[in-house]
């Protein structure tokens, strides 16, 4: 009885790590329609969904990918951040920038790499947003901006950023990656599902 109690244990222990192991591991999300609450965007079958240990503490509508590894790339779709909410949710960290729906794009882009500089890298690097534009998404009216960080000890980093407002939520894409070697190598496949995004329910005004 004894022995058969100390197998349990120890079968139940394997069950127990094994299945963190599953969940600190990369998983490959396939090429297709992905959605995420109202947002919809197009993949190709070359990104993975990164461990939670490895991300910030997320929005339950939210997502972080990659293709070699968050060391050297990254691609957040963040979908539908309220008014009043910062970008990300850190438990650990306060004063984080909150999204407010009346900012324009150049407020928005700089709370976004406010938010990025303060939860990336554990605060130590500096990013900045540039050159933020209008864009429309298939029939919404939205923005488009670029991102440098300055990563102490580690590469430089470049990215892009669209994404939109609707009934006062935001609706974000994030890519950024080691440059020049993974920003170049990923900037072409991660432009791409910025450019799919859209809403599965288009807001109807009169």
């Amino acid at each position: 009885m004894i022995l058969r109690k100390r197998f349990l244990g120890v079968a139940l222990l394997v069950l127990v790590v094994a299945s963190g192991c599953a969940t600190d591991a990369y998983r490959p999300v396939g090429a297709g329609v992905s959605k995420i609450g109202k947002l919809r965007v197009t993949l190709d079958d070359g990104w993975q969904r990164a461990p939670g240990a490895e991300v910030p503490e997320e929005h339950s509508l939210s997502r972080t990918l990659s293709r070699d590894g968050l060391q050297h790339d990254r691609l957040m779709l963040l979908a539908g951040i309220n008014h009043g909410q910062a970008v990300f949710r850190d438990s650990t960290l306060t004063g984080l920038p909150p999204f407010q729906a009346e900012m324009t794009i150049p407020e928005i882009a700089d709370a976004v790499a406010e938010s990025l500089q303060a939860v990336l890298w554990d605060g130590a690097a500096t990013v900045q947003a540039s050159d933020s534009r209008a864009r429309g998404f298939t029939g919404i009216a939205g923005f488009m901006f670029e991102l440098e960080a300055d990563v102490p000890g580690a590469a430089d980093h470049r990215g892009v950023a669209g994404g939109f407002v609707d009934e006062e939520r935001l609706y974000l894409i994030i890519f950024l990656a080691e440059s020049p070697e993974y920003y170049e190598r990923h900037l072409q496949a991660a432009q791409e599902v910025i450019d799919s995004a859209v809403l599965t329910i288009k807001t109807i005004r009169r």
